[in-house]
């Protein structure tokens, strides 16, 4: 064997051997923990979440062969994580890193992240994610469009109003801005719970897609691309098959979207009087 062979075989070795640890603290390092799906309990990976004390944010790491989707929940010791976003490594890593939120609301069964009065006001459109001190900003994280616009959430007897939300900035995340409301005697004794929602009153209007009038006699519409569609829905309550798609708007009784170019065809789920109802938008 010549010296360059023998070069070249100590460095692949080198290679694999640095591969394989390269992971090894995600199973056999101090924080490694095995954490449950809050949407599949039978979905779980072993992972490393690592946490300053007494803060509610921490990074968890797992393999590359499991992603963790933004917006999912997951537990460790009885604690839910709210994966927020994934932090992009320049480095070659076999491992994922993600940024997420210790939950510490349930809203209707959804876990979430609720940033009090006490606490700082995160500015979603600040581009490097700067926290900034308020004590009339509280916001609430959710992974799914539970709260619309003007809605009202109690917790723990306070009342909030919903005077704005963030579903676009980050994929799988809605962000909400509440400010401090009242809600009558008569609403509050209805609830015994922790936290509830005080639902908006819903005004209906017909269904409009521009440019042409939406028909009745189907549930399957032919659109262009970069087209306003106008839909309403009850509650905010709105699921889309693409998350591509854009949302111009988004408020308790109406949705705003458009098909960018590359999307052809999407499926949305609205409701009306209670019930969902399905729609498929395709592009001509």
């Amino acid at each position: 064997m010549s010296s360059f062979e023998r070069f070249r075989e100590l460095n692949n070795k080198r290679r694999s051997s640095q591969a394989s640890l390269n992971t090894h603290f995600i199973f056999k390092g101090y924080p490694s923990i095995m954490i449950t799906s809050d949407q599949d309990e039978e979905s779980c990976c072993q992972a490393v979440i690592v946490n300053q004390q007494e803060k509610d944010k921490a990074y968890i790491y797992t393999q590359l062969v499991d992603e963790l989707p933004m917006g999912t929940t997951w537990t460790a010791k009885n604690l839910h994580w709210l994966v927020a976003e994934e932090i992009i490594i320049i480095k070659d890593v076999d491992w994922h890193k993600y940024l997420s939120y210790l939950c510490n609301i349930n809203v209707e069964g959804i876990w979430g992240y609720f940033i009090g009065p006490e606490k700082h006001y995160v500015n979603i459109q600040n581009e490097q994610n700067t926290s900034l001190e308020s004590l009339q900003k509280p916001v609430l994280v959710l992974p799914s469009n539970v709260l619309g616009f003007e809605d009202k959430i109690v917790i723990k007897g306070r009342p909030w109003l919903v005077q704005e939300y963030d579903a676009i900035s980050s994929p799988g995340l809605i962000y909400y801005s509440l400010r401090a409301t009242t809600i009558s005697k008569e609403e509050a004794e209805k609830h015994d719970e922790d936290v509830y929602i005080v639902r908006a009153e819903e005004k209906y209007e017909d269904i409009i897609i521009i440019p042409e009038e939406e028909p009745e006699e189907t549930n399957t519409y032919l659109i262009g691309n970069n087209i306003d569609i106008n839909v309403q829905t009850e509650g905010g309550y709105f699921h889309c098959s693409n998350r591509n798609i854009k949302i111009k708007k988004h408020t308790s009784n109406t949705v705003v979207f458009m098909l960018p170019f590359g999307i052809k065809e999407v499926e949305i789920q609205v409701k009306r009087q209670g019930e969902v109802v399905t729609r498929t938008y395709k592009t001509e």
